[in-house]
């Protein structure tokens, strides 16, 4: 078993996972259909109680999700970058870029949000930044913003989740201080 250099937390690597850790890397492969454990979960894995939560929340934050899938991964990006969490700003750029999101609509949503189109995903994405950042903040007028959009209460609250679920992993990874996967960076360079 290896230990990461920077916490020396253990990491376990598929091979090695026995038990209840095999069976939730098993699980979790299977519910997220991805072909490799990601790093996230090999560093959570010394705790197989937190990793079954941590995967039971994940679970359900993609069942109930209604909202589309691209935004819900631009939301998810924008936070992980602007709050420089490399690890989260990698495999969510990954997912957006999976789903036919181009490279000038992330630009944007880093360096140009006041010129991204629809207006309906500008404003989404700024008070979801609200949220992150400053969800203390939030006024009257920052829900009807989004009310003027068209956005229902529902789709208010579940963007709310999706900002704080964003925060919880990118706090989740920043803190275990895992490495981007080399799958996810290759990718990356191919797609840019």
């Amino acid at each position: 078993m290896a230990y990461l250099p920077t916490n020396g937390l253990p990491y376990i690597e598929e091979e090695e996972a026995t038990g209840e850790v095999a069976e939730r890397y098993d699980k979790i492969k299977r519910d997220f259909q991805m072909p490799f454990v990601p790093n996230m979960i090999k560093a959570m894995a010394a705790s197989p109680e937190m990793l079954a939560l941590f995967s039971a929340t994940s679970s359900a934050f993609i069942e109930y999700q209604t909202l589309p899938e691209s935004l819900s991964s631009m939301i998810k990006y924008t936070i992980a970058t602007k709050s420089d969490c490399t690890y989260c700003s990698a495999s969510n750029e990954l997912s957006c870029r999976t789903l036919g999101i181009d490279h000038d609509t992330l630009d944007k949503l880093i360096n140009d949000l006041s010129n991204l189109n629809p207006e309906r995903v500008q404003v989404i994405i700024d008070f979801s930044l609200k949220v992150a950042k400053h969800a203390q903040e939030l006024t009257l007028e920052d829900f009807d913003r989004v009310r003027d959009q068209g956005v229902t209460d529902g789709e208010i609250i579940e963007i709310i989740m999706t900002a704080a679920y964003s925060v919880f992993v990118d706090i989740l990874a920043d803190a275990l201080q895992v490495d981007v996967e080399n799958m996810v960076s290759m990718a990356l360079d191919q797609m840019r």
